[in-house]
């Protein structure tokens, strides 16, 4: 790590994210959401959001009100600590696979989408979860703001690219990763078997029994 001094915020999430309590909860609230967001076999979209409610769920539990998730969803970031803003990404594919940057609207094009990120004054401090669903492994990478700041400042364009038969999504290149996790604040690692979540019709269906009378 080669930071120009500490960041006391994500020291904080760091902390937190070492604790085997707070680890054993994490792959708890995974596995419930990869059984809830799981169809014949194949997981949706949907799981972005809810993994990204489990880590926020985990992380407000140990840190009360000093970490704010309550945000608008048309920002970069996705957590708040004081001044510090943090956006969370995950993905099942191998350790430095490009994360999505953002989605781009009907509206508004890939080109105007990547000019906008381009001309950001300030850049969220980046939280990389990989989930090695095969090999039960969980893999927490922070990137600090000033170094995703400067990757993409000395790459510009070349930062981002645009996978094949999504217009619409705009991810970091595999360059950009490869540069941005050469040199990362904080990595947890600890085991994770997700297959063991709670059903989610059998749950459905104890909610609907309890409420009878």
């Amino acid at each position: 790590m080669n930071i120009e001094e500490p960041i006391p915020e994500l020291d904080q999430l760091h902390l937190v994210l070492s604790r085997p309590e707070a680890q054993r909860g994490l792959v708890r609230l995974y596995a419930d959401s990869q059984a809830e967001c799981t169809r014949n076999g194949a997981c949706g979209m949907e799981i972005g959001m809810a993994r990204e409610k489990d880590q926020g769920a985990v992380l407000k539990m140990y840190l009360g009100d000093a970490i704010n998730l309550d945000l608008d969803n048309q920002l970069t970031e996705d957590y708040r600590m004081g001044a510090e803003n943090i956006s969370a990404k995950h993905s099942c594919a191998k350790i430095g696979a490009p994360v999505k940057v953002k989605w781009t609207s009907a509206d508004q094009s890939v080109e105007e989408a990547l000019e906008a990120l381009l001309k950001l004054e300030s850049y969220p401090h980046l939280l990389l979860t990989y989930l090695d669903i095969k090999a039960k492994r969980i893999t927490i990478l922070c990137v600090d703001a000033a170094h995703h700041r400067r990757t993409v400042q000395a790459m510009g364009k070349e930062a981002f690219s645009v996978p094949k038969g999504n217009s619409r999504g705009i991810e970091y290149s595999r360059p950009a990763m490869k540069r941005m996790l050469e040199d990362v604040y904080f990595r947890v690692e600890f085991e994770g078997d997700l297959a063991g979540g709670t059903d989610p019709i059998a749950r459905r269906i104890m909610t609907l029994r309890s409420l009878a009378v």
